[in-house]
């Protein structure tokens, strides 16, 4: 089932507090978004589908997949939701060795240690804000020079989302089917932060072990 499918027709409870972003019918995202939603699902090779089409800008390519991602991460998100929860998940973590505390640098808070749920309800917020933020994101295409600082700081959080669904949930997504679903998911996700170095490695080790088993598959 091709990975924009999946997710409809109510087959997955609907995240409450998912914020889907929309790219404006007409526009150049639009356009691209697509491009690559054809392309993935005809079946074509997700690390060939996230290579910046040729002819287009880079900087309009990251931000429209930086939306789909996390319309995506969201959904994901969404089929664990109901059991993360405050008891079971205290802190964020991606595993027993790595635990990530939020803060808020417009605020200028101290980091701290927050539930799952508190977490991702607050990085939702957050990075939907973000994209909302039309000198980050703008609608006209002239990318300014904290567009691909703030577009790699909204990736590398959206990607804790993903290590902790791996690290503390995977069981339940197996048992719910999903796990072939989320794969590919994550798979396009860091196939493309890799394709354009939006990630630090350093921030990628919570999540070696899944990359290197899902770049053999």
């Amino acid at each position: 089932m091709p990975l924009f499918q999946f997710f409809k027709g109510g087959s997955v409870k609907e995240y409450k507090k998912n914020l889907k972003k929309k790219h404006p019918a007409g526009s150049k995202q639009y356009t691209l978004k697509q491009s690559l939603k054809a392309s993935l699902g005809t079946g074509e090779v997700i690390r060939e589908s996230v290579k910046l089409p040729e002819g287009e800008n880079e900087n309009e390519w990251i931000a429209m997949n930086t939306i789909e991602l996390f319309n995506t991460m969201n959904l994901c998100y969404g089929i664990v939701s109901e059991f993360c929860t405050d008891s079971s998940c205290p802190q964020m973590t991606a595993g027993p060795s790595v635990t990530y505390f939020w803060a808020d640098s417009k605020k200028k808070e101290k980091p701290v240690s927050l539930p799952a749920p508190e977490y991702i309800e607050k990085l939702v917020v957050w990075v939907s804000e973000q994209l909302d933020d039309k000198t980050i994101f703008p609608e006209d295409g002239n990318y300014g020079k904290n567009f691909l600082p703030s577009a790699k700081k909204i990736l590398g959080r959206m990607f804790r989302v993903y290590a902790h669904i791996y690290s503390n949930h995977w069981e339940k997504v197996k048992s719910l089917n999903a796990a072939a679903h989320i794969n590919t998911c994550f798979k396009h996700f860091f196939y493309f932060i890799d394709e354009f170095k939006l990630i630090d490695e350093k921030d990628l080790e919570p999540m070696k072990g899944v990359i290197s088993s899902l770049e053999n598959k």
